[in-house]
């Protein structure tokens, strides 16, 4: 209302101003004189003042084509509105009252009729028209660079966008659409720098902060990204699926104790969660903590009885501690649930991998028949995981590295008849 307020008063003086020169303009020009002898005679002054009244005439008509264009505009008449800021701008092409009569903004206005209108080539041309006359306009420019967003054009929404933030660099918002450009121009350092400027602006936006996270961890800057979800989880401290993703980005990095922690810390929010379960049993499996291992995985087991995979993390945790005999019987217990799974034999095959290892090592490193014959049995445990082809890789590649453990043709020429084991050390196989 200001506005209008401020344009209505402005017209009446140019009204009033202008009717003046009009009757002034007449006098001279059809008084009693013949008008070449007036011109012949008329003084610098006279000349001056016809000037500037026909200056203010030509102010009056722009000033009400300005008026009516911005009353047509309030009422979303997009149409006549265009009329009237065109006239303006044929009117006054240097913009030479764009200061006096408040409409810097025409071609903004100008271009917003055209996006009404679901016209963006010509909004495109009228903020391109307008940046000829007002450059260092910051909202033109993101404006335009709106355009080129939505038409894919990002490289020259990136231009755009980049004058914008420079003419005014508080602005956070464009800064997070400047982002998002480089984003999808595969610009990763520029991407970073306009998120940081973003969310240094805008802490709180966690898909900011996500986005920004993302980034560094494509980059490599694998501590920073770490630290951007930290600080998300303190503005969220019981987002489970956060803790979820921190806990394995600190596995990643081979922190393992910050991910047990993490785990742990969501186990403390949701018990049940049986992702959490899983990711703590196997930080546990990596920190030789065995028997919390175990306990881990029984708490699995218990929310998913029929998992097959989980009864082989039990058995090889309890392999680890060296208890065979019960570690043979969790993978029994998986065979019987899912007997097709490759899993259960690769697990099985290193029990009696460990096991031959521990009786070798008991003896000082001396290999005998009995140790052989164990290795076999790993072998051909190895050997139905093949049929798995998840799992038919990784079990060829151990078969190849325990060949040259089996028993040759002169080993059981040596020990006729003898087909399983009889040492104490290998008690637990029966």
């Amino acid at each position: 209302m200001g506005r209008v307020n401020e344009a209505k008063m402005t017209l009446r003086s140019v009204i009033v101003g202008a009717m003046a020169a009009l009757f002034l303009y007449v006098g001279i020009f059809w008084g009693c004189a013949p008008q070449q002898t007036a011109n012949q005679g008329m003084s610098a002054a006279r000349r001056k003042a016809i000037a500037d009244s026909l200056k203010k005439i030509e102010q009056f008509e722009i000033l009400k084509s300005w008026s009516s264009g911005y009353e047509y505009y309030k009422n979303k008449s997009y149409d006549d509105a265009k009329k009237y800021f065109w006239k303006v701008i044929k009117m006054d092409t240097a913009m030479a009252y764009a200061d006096t009569f408040h409409y810097k903004d025409i071609f903004s206005r100008l271009a917003n009729c055209y996006v009404q209108q679901n016209k963006p080539d010509s909004a495109q041309l009228a903020y391109t028209m307008g940046l000829k006359y007002f450059p260092n306009d910051a909202y033109l420019h993101e404006s335009l660079g709106y355009i080129f967003l939505h038409k894919g054009q990002f490289e020259k929404a990136a231009e755009q966008y980049e004058k914008a933030v420079k003419l005014d660099p508080k602005k956070a918002e464009d800064w997070r659409i400047l982002g998002q450009i480089y984003v999808k121009l595969n610009d990763t350092d520029n991407a970073i720098r306009a998120y940081e400027k973003y969310t240094a602006m805008k802490p709180n936006d966690r898909k900011a902060l996500e986005a920004l996270s993302i980034l560094y961890k494509e980059s490599g800057r694998e501590d920073e990204a770490i630290a951007k979800k930290e600080e998300i989880l303190k503005n969220n401290p019981n987002d489970v699926t956060l803790m979820l993703q921190l806990g394995k980005a600190y596995t990643d990095q081979g922190d393992l104790k910050k991910a047990r922690d993490m785990y742990l810390r969501v186990l403390s929010i949701e018990p049940k969660n049986n992702v959490a379960l899983s990711l703590l049993g196997y930080v546990y499996m990596n920190l030789e903590n065995y028997s919390e291992a175990i306990k881990t995985y029984k708490k699995l087991q218990k929310l998913e009885p029929k998992n097959a995979e989980i009864l082989c993390n039990i058995a090889s945790a309890y392999r680890m501690e060296k208890k065979f005999r019960i570690a043979k019987n969790y993978v029994r217990k998986a065979i019987s649930i899912d007997p097709k799974l490759g899993l259960n034999y690769i697990t099985m095959a290193q029990i009696y991998e460990t096991s031959a290892g521990d009786c070798i090592n008991k003896k000082g490193g001396k290999v005998s028949f009995d140790d052989k014959l164990v290795y076999e049995k790993a072998y051909f445990e190895y050997k139905k995981a093949l049929r798995d082809p998840q799992y038919a890789d990784l079990a060829q590649r151990r078969m190849d590295a325990i060949h040259s453990m089996l028993p040759t043709i002169e080993d059981r020429f040596l020990h006729k008849g003898q087909k399983e084991p009889t040492g104490s050390c290998y008690k637990w196989i029966y």
